[in-house]
């Protein structure tokens, strides 16, 4: 493990965290801030997104057109989003153009112009993309479910709210910049054919000399819960359930991840059989396993015809109240073959190691070796899943519903 793996943490509270896949000719590098939409201010919702474009508009000595053309011309497969933790950038290539690109991320990431001639662009490329999600039922679902699932601030839309990017401006831009990308809690992960030595002594170069400043404390409130109905007028009407579940670090994890193939994680599974197959109730039906740092979720979606709404809730939530009574055998050998073969695929590539073992190191201070991931699915017994499911029976649920009528919710005994 000592010959693959690598971490360390410099003294200003960055990590780097290496794969070594001597059998790779490319590396993906993932570089994570601790600037998630759960820290953006209270009444900026949305600040993060803006600056992950932002920064890329020209930084170090290269402006937007020059560090566009010359990332181009590196090949590097590049991306970015904003979560609820981090703001993440990303690239792949041949392992010694990572290397080259490692020197412009350290200009974007430390030096960047935040130009006021880009920053209504990037304003408004974020408000078109809060106005796209009135077009598309399932991810305004997903966007509400998650807002009444979870505790505020992390059930916030990562895209931010209207009106706080109305009236979001450039000096407010930069002051957040100035408090969020901090090398204390920012890690930097590399998967590939890479030398790790010349990577430390490279981010040492570039991040040495980066300071630190304090993280922004994270104040929690209770989420709303219950049930909400958003109308709109549509031929569809989309259901989303969401209900707490063990946070990934748990030791009852895999049980908890069986449960979940087994109820929703496929064509094999019981809603996508029983709901869709066997019922013909819904043309989508799933449910799957979601952990933010300290806390799981369980978060299904169906979507249906109006007229078959209800049927449908009906279903889901039986569904949920069978689970209970546990799964068999042959439904857990089929979850684990299903799991395995992701986690095997995921081998196969540097982008999906890379960010495997960033997620690995937030959520568990620590590196896993794939060996040991399989090894885990393995270990998990039909006893295991089934003890885990008799101590937690689904509940409470949040319940959101997207159509043009609200839908009555059937009690579980």
């Amino acid at each position: 493990m000592a010959q693959r793996y690598f971490q360390q943490t410099f003294t200003n509270g960055m990590t780097l965290l290496g794969e070594h896949m001597p059998a790779m000719q490319s590396m993906a590098m993932t570089f994570v801030l601790p600037a998630g939409s759960s820290t953006d201010p209270a009444d900026a919702q949305g600040c993060a997104s803006v600056l992950s474009d932002l920064v890329l508009r020209g930084a170090g000595a290269r402006d937007s057109r020059q560090l566009t053309d010359y990332l181009d011309s590196l090949g590097l497969q590049r991306s970015g989003n904003v979560g609820v933790h981090h703001t993440r950038f990303g690239c792949a290539a041949l392992a010694a153009r990572v290397m080259d690109g490692l020197r412009v991320y350290a200009d974007i990431i430390r030096r960047p112009h935040l130009p006021s001639a880009g920053f209504d662009s990037a304003r408004d490329l974020a408000l078109q993309a809060l106005e796209g999600v009135e077009d598309e039922p399932r991810q305004k679902l997903m966007i509400q479910l998650r807002q009444r699932h979870f505790p505020e601030p992390y059930g916030r839309n990562s895209m931010g709210r209207k009106e706080h990017l109305e009236k979001l401006d450039l000096a407010r831009c930069k002051a957040d910049y100035a408090q969020r990308y901090n090398p204390r809690g920012s890690f930097l992960a590399f998967a590939g054919n890479l030398d790790f030595a010349a990577l430390v002594d490279l981010v040492q170069e570039l991040f040495g000399d980066w300071q630190p400043i304090p993280e922004p404390t994270i104040v929690m409130s209770p989420p709303p819960g219950n049930y909400h109905h958003e109308h709109q007028k549509s031929e569809q009407t989309n259901i989303g359930i969401a209900y707490p579940c063990i946070p990934e670090t748990h030791e009852d994890y895999y049980a908890a991840r069986m449960a979940v193939e087994i109820l929703g994680g496929g064509t094999s599974s019981r809603l996508f059989t029983e709901v869709r197959e066997k019922r013909g109730l819904v043309y989508g039906i799933s449910a799957s396993y979601g952990s933010l740092k300290d806390c799981g979720s369980i978060m299904g979606f169906a979507g249906t015809s109006n007229d078959r709404a209800q049927a449908t809730l009906d279903a889901f939530l039986a569904e949920l109240r069978r689970l209970s009574a546990g799964v068999t055998a042959d439904e857990l050998d089929r979850a684990k073959i299903g799991l395995k073969a992701s986690t095997i695929m995921s081998s196969e590539s540097t982008s999906a190691r890379c960010g495997a073992i960033a997620h690995d190191f937030f959520m568990r201070g620590r590196i896993r070796t794939l060996e040991q991931v399989k090894q885990a699915i393995d270990e998990t017994t039909l006893q295991h899943v089934n003890d885990y499911l008799r101590r937690n029976v689904p509940g409470p649920f949040t319940i959101v519903t997207v159509g043009p009528r609200e839908l009555s919710l059937p009690k579980l005994s």
